[in-house]
């Protein structure tokens, strides 16, 4: 990822945005005291000084915002659905003892958090005067709602295709919220909250991770906490793989077009292994495409 040059750039921005008393700051801060409870009256989100802002801003802003509201819809129903709160496109609900009883809080824990997300975006979008996107109809199986075959026909019925898939869109939130950063930051507050439900979504993939590994057997090596090759990249490829393609990258950029390559970063004798810890050490960013088309892989 150029996140070095996201720096820079973030450096050079009108520094007013940044040092300017900011009552969206306030409000985001009382919004993270408040939980769920999120009053859409005191979310002045996006009113960006005209005086300082690039032609287009307000419309990069929204487009983000709409992109992340979509990301944490399909997260928040993904759980719903697994949890039995919500129905399958038959109709259906997921059996009650589908999650293990001693997951189960867990899930709901997952579940909360992007309601809450899903909650702020939905403010953010109303203050801004726009329509707030209805919810997407989402089939998890990938098949359209049967228009093509099922990428992931048992997503609801088998517990570790279930784990695999909330992987596949944990890593892709994470990677996503990276991936539209550089459109943010002429509005701090806005940034600030994307880098805090960011990482909340690099946590959740982490424990989804851990879940899975809890429940290897007989496995060569150990599913990481982390993005990486192997059993630590797409979770069931190939149907899985468009959440983690860039992830091999061997080089990193700097600012002025300056380029790292991770065989400089090695650390020890072992040079496959030093290799790979340094491609695990650098997460890549998604595209406003590449986050578009996996979520398009659900929704009909």
């Amino acid at each position: 990822m150029n996140f070095l040059q996201l720096l820079a750039d973030l450096a050079q921005a009108n520094p007013a945005v940044y040092t300017q008393a900011s009552q969206r700051r306030t409000m985001l801060r009382q919004l993270s005291q408040l939980g769920g409870r999120v009053a859409a009256t005191a979310l002045p989100l996006l009113a960006v000084s005209t005086s300082t802002a690039k032609a287009g801003t307000r419309e990069n802003l929204l487009d983000v915002l709409q992109l992340a509201l979509t990301l944490e819809y399909l997260e928040s129903d993904f759980y719903r659905t697994a949890l039995g709160k919500l129905a399958r496109p038959d109709g259906s609900l997921v059996s009650a003892d589908f999650v293990p009883a001693s997951l189960r809080a867990d899930l709901e824990t997952l579940q909360l958090h992007e309601d809450q997300h899903v909650a702020f975006l939905q403010a953010a979008l109303e203050n801004s005067g726009v329509v707030v996107p209805a919810r997407p109809r989402f089939d998890f199986t990938g098949s359209r709602n049967g228009a093509q075959a099922a990428l992931f026909p048992d997503v609801f019925t088998n517990f570790d295709t279930f784990l695999q898939v909330a992987q596949t869109l944990e890593d892709a939130g994470v990677r996503a919220y990276k991936g539209q950063a550089g459109f943010l930051i002429n509005d701090n507050a806005l940034l600030e909250a994307a880098f805090r439900i960011h990482s909340v979504e690099a946590r959740h993939a982490s424990h989804i991770r851990r879940l899975r590994r809890l429940r290897q057997t007989g496995a060569a090596e150990p599913i990481r906490n982390w993005v990486g090759p192997g059993l630590s990249g797409s979770p069931a490829a190939p149907a899985s793989d468009a959440a983690y393609v860039g992830e091999d990258a061997l080089t990193q950029a700097l600012p002025n077009s300056a380029t790292v390559q991770l065989e400089e970063l090695r650390i020890g004798s072992d040079r496959d292994r030093a290799l790979r810890s340094a491609q695990e050490a650098f997460d890549e960013p998604l595209t406003t495409a590449q986050s578009t088309a996996l979520a398009n892989i659900f929704i009909y």
